[in-house]
């Protein structure tokens, strides 16, 4: 990743910002500094954490973010110098009643390359909600777009090709899923090739979940996408990931963090039957606070990137303006 006066680069293997977006961007950041920071909670979604340049490059996940420790260093920075105050949900909803500028670090599907962003919160005494597959974990199998992500790229498909393939298959169910990847690349392509690809162990997330700082949230048991399935099919997703983690852990979640931001009616009135009291999605919003009338299971959050822009990322969301 390199900086070219104000041009937004991105590292090789993630798809380059266009000129349109940037100056689109470069609107938004412009227009954050003269509405922003109202009483509101700041849901952030990441996904991997990578060493490196080189661990981004061996194609064994798709980067997605390409987020590594100095991004994330930078994002926390970014919000606590702001007056920003870390929380996590499972910790207690308190928050919702208060008028204050909150913000939320979530990490979805349970990789142990997690266990990577622990110093960075320890360093600056933030906490941070880790939502666990608990299929993958439990089998230690890796996540199906991770699959196809590495199997094409060492077959030398582009990157535009492989996101194309993915979102098809987000389209089925999912043992349609795995019968496409077990006859596209054999049956034993889940078999992880190393420690930035894996699942925690349940032994690992035991001992991650130990941390004062850790919270553990649901994820469904097989990723299910739950915006395609009916109330019984999300039901035994949501409940079989709870049973799993109250088994594991000792403590069923809260809340929910529902796959690949897909949710429905039907998967927020299956979690709150089933006892949680918050779910997240992947809208690019603001959740206003104190809660009042705002569903508690319909949070909104930020995606972040690791560009050499994460500042002026940051700088967006915080925006009372929307583009």
């Amino acid at each position: 990743m390199s900086v070219h006066g104000s041009i937004i680069t991105a590292s090789p293997n993630q798809k380059p910002v266009s000129f349109t977006k940037q100056i689109k961007q470069s609107l938004r950041r412009r227009l954050s500094r003269l509405h922003r920071d109202k009483p509101a909670l700041l849901g952030f979604l990441f996904h991997a954490v990578f060493e490196d340049e080189k661990d981004i490059a061996r194609g064994h996940v798709d980067a997605q973010q390409g987020i590594r420790p100095e991004h994330l260093q930078r994002f926390i920075e970014h919000f606590l110098e702001a007056g920003y105050r870390f929380i996590s949900p499972e910790q207690s909803l308190a928050f919702a009643g208060r008028r204050e500028k909150c913000a939320c670090i979530t990490f979805d599907d349970g990789y142990f390359n997690n266990l990577r962003a622990l110093p960075l919160l320890e360093q600056y005494d933030v906490p941070a909600t880790f939502y666990i597959t608990t299929c993958n974990v439990e089998k230690q199998q890796c996540f199906w777009w991770d699959v196809v992500y590495r199997e094409r790229h060492r077959r030398g498909v582009d990157k535009n090709r492989i996101s194309r393939e993915q979102k098809m298959l987000k389209q089925k169910c999912h043992p349609d899923i795995l019968s496409y990847l077990h006859q596209e690349f054999g049956t034993d392509c889940l078999q992880p090739w190393s420690d930035t690809d894996r699942p925690m162990t349940i032994t690992e997330l035991q001992d991650f979940a130990r941390h004062p700082l850790v919270f553990i949230g649901n994820h469904t048991r097989d990723h299910y996408l739950l915006d395609q399935y009916g109330y019984a099919e999300t039901e035994h997703q949501i409940r079989r990931a709870q049973d799993d983690l109250k088994n594991w852990l000792g403590k069923a979640p809260a809340g929910i963090a529902y796959p690949n931001g897909n949710y429905s009616a039907t998967a927020m009135d299956a979690a709150s039957n089933l006892g949680l009291t918050h779910g997240w999605s992947l809208d690019k919003r603001k959740t206003p606070l104190p809660l009042e009338d705002n569903n508690p299971f319909a949070l909104g959050r930020f995606t972040l990137w690791g560009r050499n822009d994460i500042e002026a990322q940051c700088e967006i969301t915080r925006s009372d303006i929307r583009l």
